[in-house]
């Protein structure tokens, strides 16, 4: 036995089905296969790498970064101790999840 069952479109989509409900059964499949296809979910493409850099262009971008806290007021041995102390915070914090 087949039946056909008929339902009321939703309010959102009752506008689009006014447009389209007289449309003919190839066009009508039409759309269905690209509103599926428009549903699929799609893989980003790769970005190409960026092109390597010459040696010269590497040391060029590497001095950019000598002397960039040379304006930190914060001096080296305090430094040193807030990264071992946010270390210990980050494993303790690890030992109490589980």
């Amino acid at each position: 036995m087949t039946g056909t069952v008929l339902r009321k479109p939703s309010v959102k989509a009752a506008p689009y089905w006014g447009m389209l409900q007289g449309l003919s059964k190839p066009l009508k499949l039409e759309l269905v296969v690209l509103l599926s296809e428009s549903m699929e979910e799609r893989e980003a493409a790769p970005t190409p790498p960026p092109p390597p850099l010459s040696e010269e262009e590497r040391k060029e971008g590497l001095m950019k970064l000598a002397g960039c806290w040379a304006d930190d007021p914060e001096d080296a041995a305090r430094m040193e101790a807030a990264i071992k102390e946010c270390r210990e915070n980050d494993v303790l914090r690890e030992v109490n999840m589980d």
